[in-house]
């Protein structure tokens, strides 16, 4: 005696059921968390108590657009295709640029508002608050560093941490501790997203 073949129910209309699929939910991208790894990227350089807060590419976005006088510092890291292309991004929403190191070598024709400065003197310059800035139009309330050698970088934004008022962020990919904000210590691929986060939040001029 052969078993007989299960046959699904006929409905109503006299076909048979038909089971749909379950649809999976799509699944989100994953968010872009810069507040990770916020530890010194040079274990030797520990300021003390006060620690730059590590926040979201977002908010260093919005503070460089609140700012009435933003400036952004770069250097001798920003040449490559994938770093120098968000740096131009940045100058092209009319941000003022100081190039240190070789930087300008590769910003100096972008139509963009950049100047050569060595960071050592800049660093200097900006301390004093009777300076009127690279354009001669007066101080800066907020600079930005990102793309320069991370000891360098460092020792500048220490001078500005102890003998200016000036606020500083990092957008950088190493964790600065004498910055008013920075980013974690980020991998390559995150530093670049978060760039672009930044950048979203500058007003187009």
């Amino acid at each position: 005696m052969t078993k007989k073949e299960h046959v699904k129910p006929l409905d109503k209309t006299g076909t048979k059921t038909v089971e749909k699929p379950v649809a999976k939910p799509q699944e989100k991208p994953e968010a872009i968390d810069t507040t990770r790894q916020a530890v010194p990227f040079d274990t030797g350089n520990i300021p003390g108590p006060k620690m730059a807060r590590a926040v979201m590419p977002a908010v260093q976005g919005k503070m460089l657009a609140k700012a009435k006088r933003p400036l952004l510092i770069v250097g001798s890291q920003i040449h490559e295709e994938d770093v120098l292309s968000r740096v131009v991004a940045m100058g092209q929403t009319g941000l003022q640029i100081a190039a240190v190191g070789n930087a300008y070598k590769s910003l100096g024709d972008k139509g963009l508002d950049v100047h050569y400065a060595n960071m050592h003197a800049l660093a200097s310059y900006l301390c004093d608050p009777e300076w009127q800035g690279l354009d001669g139009k007066g101080g800066y309330d907020l600079v930005a560093f990102f793309g320069i050698t991370y000891y360098y970088a460092s020792q500048a934004i220490s001078a500005l941490k102890n003998f200016s008022k000036i606020r500083v962020i990092s957008i950088d990919k190493y964790y600065h501790p004498n910055a008013d904000m920075s980013f974690g210590n980020l991998k390559k691929d995150v530093f670049i997203a978060a760039l672009d986060e930044v950048i979203k939040e500058l007003p187009k001029r």
